[in-house]
């Protein structure tokens, strides 16, 4: 079971969208997760900054790419996990701990938003994909 978290934190960089193999959306945020401030000689100055990476996945990572940008502050729920890779250059292995979000929302502490509704795709299970109901019957055709 992977730990859950929730944090608020700016987005340094517009969020990238890629797509995988398969055709599922992917899409990756690059946030500061915390900058702590502290009392330094009667001013506040920045402490500790926790950089975190965060990632979406199918139709919220296509309402990320669309909606968030650069500079954005962010609410993210998510699950921790930690990635690996060896260096190109060094072959050294390296890590770094990810959010793998459950939800991404806009805070609305400095700013205000307006909720457009994402389309819903037509399930893949509904034989001919047309509403029968949205239009009128034909012209002597029984209603039901």
């Amino acid at each position: 079971m992977l730990p859950q978290i929730q944090f608020e934190g700016r987005v340094v960089a517009d969020p990238e969208l890629r797509f995988s193999q398969s055709g599922m959306a992917v899409a990756k945020i690059r946030t500061v997760a915390t900058s702590r401030k502290r009392l330094d000689d009667g001013s506040w100055v920045d402490d500790r900054t926790c950089w975190l990476d965060v990632t979406c996945f199918k139709k919220q990572a296509e309402n990320v790419a669309e909606s968030v940008e650069k500079g954005d502050l962010i609410v993210v729920t998510g699950k921790l996990q930690t990635e690996e890779w060896e260096d190109k250059d060094t072959h050294q292995k390296r890590s770094k701990i990810t959010c793998i979000a459950d939800s991404v929302g806009v805070a609305l502490a400095f700013n205000a938003a307006k909720i457009m509704k994402a389309e819903r795709q037509q399930p893949a299970s509904d034989p001919g994909g047309e509403d029968p109901w949205a239009s009128p019957p034909a012209e002597g055709e029984p209603p039901f």
